[in-house]
C-alpha cells in the first residue's frame, strides 16, 4: 500500500505522520508523496484529528526529492505534473486550519529543508542539519521555500542560504530563528508529541484563525487584514470553545476545548 510509505499513529486528537524509507534518507518519492496527500487530507478532514506532527525515521528527516527521475531533463508537461501533488500538500499544511509540528530529527535536504518548514512549530534536534541543495543540481528552490525561508530568518539571510547553498547546523538555526527550538535526539519526539497533545487539546478552532492572520498578515494590506481580524474574531468569540474557555477561566478549572 502506498500510505505504508508513511506511517501514521493516532492518539486521541493527536496524529503522527513517521516518513518511512530510511534507506533513502525518507526522499520524497511518488509513493511517499502520494502517501502524505492521502493522510494529510484525512487529517484535515477528520474533526477529531487536531494537531499533527511530522518527522522522519532513521538518521534523516528527509533528503529531498527524487533526482533520478531528472536525469534526462523534464518537458513542462512533466514539471507541472510532479509538483502537482507537491503543491497540493503545500497548501495543505500552510493553509489548513489545524496546527502542525515538524519534527527535525536529521538531515533536511532541499525539498525536506522545504518540508521541515512548513511545521507552524518546528523543533529540532541537534543533529538536525538543513541544505537548500538546490542549486547544486540546477534547479530553483521549490515546495515555497523561497516563502517560508525569509519569513522565518528575513531576505538577506534567506538570499545567502539559497543562492550560496549554505549548510545550517542546529544550533545556527535556532539562532537565526531557522527554527523554534533546539534539542537533545533523545529529548525530540517527547516534546514534539507533548506539545501536539496540548495543541490538540486546545481552542483549536481560535489557533487555526490565528494561523490564518499570521499568514494573512504577510499577504494583505492594513485595512483588508483588519476585516480579515475582524471575521475571525466574530468566528471565536461565537464559539463554544470561547463559552467554555472563559467558564473555565472564572470556575478556576482547566477547559474542555472540543475545537467547535
Amino acid at each position: 500500500m502506498v500510505t505504508e510509505a508513511v506511517a501514521r499513529t493516532m492518539d486521541e486528537g493527536l496524529t503522527l505522520l513517521t516518513l518511512s524509507r530510511p534507506d533513502s534518507m525518507n526522499a520524497l518519492s511518488t509513493e511517499i508523496k502520494e502517501a502524505l496527500d492521502l493522510h494529510i487530507a484525512d487529517f484535515l478532514a477528520d474533526p477529531a484529528q487536531r494537531c499533527l506532527v511530522l518527522t522522519g525515521s532513521g538518521s534523516a528527516f528527509c533528503a529531498g526529492g527524487d533526482l533520478s527521475s531528472l536525469a534526462n531533463g523534464h518537458t513542462p508537461a512533466q514539471t507541472q505534473d510532479r509538483l502537482r501533488v507537491s503543491h497540493r500538500i503545500v497548501r495543505m499544511l500552510l493553509s489548513g486550519s489545524k496546527p502542525v509540528i515538524t519534527a527535525v530529527n536529521g538531515a533536511a535536504v532541499g525539498a525536506g529543508f522545504s518540508l521541515a518548514l512548513m511545521g507552524d512549530v518546528v523543533l529540532a534536534s541537534d543533529e538536525a542539519y538543513f541544505l537548500p541543495a538546490f542549486p547544486q543540481v540546477g534547479v530553483a528552490a521549490d515546495l515555497a521555500l523561497a516563502l517560508t525561508l525569509p519569513r522565518a530568518i528575513g531576505m538577506p539571510r534567506a538570499k545567502d542560504v539559497l543562492l550560496n547553498n549554505r549548510k545550517v547546523e542546529g544550533a545556527e538555526a535556532e539562532r537565526i530563528g531557522l527554527i523554534s527550538r533546539l534539542l537533545a535526539p533523545e529529548e525530540l519526539m517527547e516534546c514534539a508529541l507533548t506539545m501536539g497533545r496540548r495543541l490538540a487539546a486546545g481552542a483549536t478552532l481560535a489557533s487555526g484563525l490565528t494561523k490564518g492572520l499570521l499568514h494573512a498578515g504577510y499577504e494583505q494590506p492594513l485595512e483588508t487584514f483588519l476585516a480579515l481580524e475582524t471575521s475571525a474574531q466574530t468566528l471565536a468569540f461565537a464559539s463554544d470553545d470561547c463559552r467554555e474557555g472563559v467558564a473555565a477561566f472564572f470556575g478556576r478549572r482547566k477547559p474542555a476545548f472540543t475545537g467547535s
